[in-house]
């Protein structure tokens, strides 16, 4: 892991960064900017293996000499870090009093997002930020000699979180100390100031294909194929979001979804009360995703009436079935409707709306669907 090999597509783009590297024309400050879930600070870290590998002319990690071995396990003094986090005390914090617990975030995760880093540094959904104090000592760390290499790195992670501070950088980031070179990997373009933005070359990071992301879910994961293959089906390229998917056993619950579907068909009363008092035992997460999951079913019940060919659709071989079944019960329009009341649903349950009510009412609104059916008590 962590070398050019290991990640994902992006041809283009790692050959232009190898090329740059092997002719010592990389930029001393650039920015990888991508969707969450993708290649971005995988390749990020990648780059800067191979700037501070010793025997680098081809542009890429030789394996071999000490400073590919320690930046392989994370142990070179000459490739910094910068992240935001959840300061904790009145004493002034850094990145670096954080920064086991985030390596060893990245080596279990290198699609990580900060949704996932802050959890695990608080349970109480305080945001995290990069401080004024932490970018004194950015300025102060990079304006020292490197330890071993002839070079330096700093690799800075979501400097969206800069916020205000980030002015305190301009003049590094214009005019880095010699042979440093500090690397931005951020999700959202609008939330970096401008005068950053002009000071990095900037290397632009596709979203993964479906295909990568069961490829990754497979080899790297150890997740089985036909998980991963729903999974990615899923996801929409964002790694993230396909790795959230296994989480309290999400994956094993779309056939809760089908069934629920087939429940307000034929409106059986009682037995929608049974469904929904155990879907109401869920946390909001898991309510999320069976929602969610309804979302991506109808968008394939879609596709199937479109006549996109089996192939195209992605659903198990079983679910798509029923969902080649479901469709003649319901038009276009009613497919459009379905996705609205689900995503409307998602919105509420996020605001802790009651459940069980909420839900016996979708029932009879996805009851009506149905071949525009009237409303049976």
């Amino acid at each position: 892991m962590f070398q050019l090999d290991d990640i994902q597509g992006l041809d283009s783009l790692k050959k232009e960064i190898v090329t740059l590297i092997s002719g010592k024309q990389f930029p001393h400050t650039s920015l990888f900017l991508g969707a969450e879930g993708n290649e971005k600070l995988h390749l990020a870290y990648a780059t800067a293996r191979m700037l501070m590998c010793d025997n680098n002319e081809d542009g890429t990690c030789c394996e071999r000499c000490n400073a590919c071995k320690r930046t392989l396990h994370f142990t070179h003094p000459d490739i910094l870090f910068s992240f935001p986090f959840i300061k904790k005390g009145d004493s002034d914090s850094q990145s670096e009093d954080y920064l086991s617990e985030w390596k060893a975030l990245f080596v279990s995760n290198p699609y990580m997002n900060v949704f996932e880093w802050s959890s695990q540094q608080s349970e109480d959904n305080k945001m995290p930020n990069i401080t004024a104090y932490e970018c004194s000592q950015i300025v102060r760390k990079l304006g020292m000699r490197p330890y071993e290499a002839k070079q330096k790195v700093m690799l800075i992670w979501m400097p969206e979180y800069l916020g205000k501070e980030s002015n305190r950088l301009l003049k590094i980031l214009e005019e880095p100390p010699e042979d440093t070179y500090i690397i931005l990997v951020a999700e959202d373009q609008e939330k970096i100031l401008n005068t950053i933005l002009s000071r990095c070359q900037l290397f632009k990071v596709d979203p993964m294909s479906t295909e990568e992301v069961h490829k990754v879910l497979v080899d790297y994961f150890k997740k089985t194929a036909s998980e991963a293959r729903m999974a990615a089906f899923m996801a929409d390229g964002n790694m993230s979001e396909a790795l959230s998917l296994f989480n309290e056993g999400n994956l094993a619950k779309n056939d809760e979804f089908v069934e629920w579907l087939r429940l307000c068909y034929r409106y059986q009363h009682g037995e929608i009360i049974k469904w929904v008092e155990h879907f109401a035992t869920y946390n909001k997460e898991v309510k999320k995703y069976i929602l969610k999951f309804g979302i991506h079913f109808a968008n394939e019940m879609l596709k199937i009436k479109y006549n996109y060919g089996s192939d195209n659709i992605r659903l198990p071989e079983g679910m798509l079935e029923t969902a080649a079944r479901l469709c003649p019960l319901l038009s276009f329009e009613s497919i459009e409707k379905l996705v609205k009341i689900l995503d409307e649903e998602i919105y509420l349950t996020e605001r802790n709306c009651n459940t069980k009510m909420q839900m016996i009412y979708t029932s009879g609104h996805i009851h009506r669907l149905f071949n525009g059916k009237r409303f049976v008590a």
